[in-house]
């Protein structure tokens, strides 16, 4: 799969990219860099809109997955 199509954002120390998921970033307080062991906290407070527009993305996505496998 190509980066661009993979959820996640460039580590600002060693610039590699560092793969998460929707899911992740809503749960987690913090994301780890593998490549230099960075580690990015989330500061909840600060990133509510923006989670809370995660959380709305994450949830039509599993709409549309349920939709796309219901049959007749």
């Amino acid at each position: 799969m190509n980066e661009q199509r993979r959820p996640g954002l460039n580590c600002p120390k060693c610039n590699r990219f560092i793969e998460t998921t929707i899911t992740e970033l809503i749960s987690a307080s913090y994301i780890e860099c593998k490549h230099c062991r960075l580690r990015l906290e989330i500061n909840k407070q600060e990133s509510k809109r923006a989670l809370e527009i995660l959380g709305d993305v994450e949830r039509a996505k599993q709409r549309v997955q349920e939709a796309s496998t219901f049959r007749r």
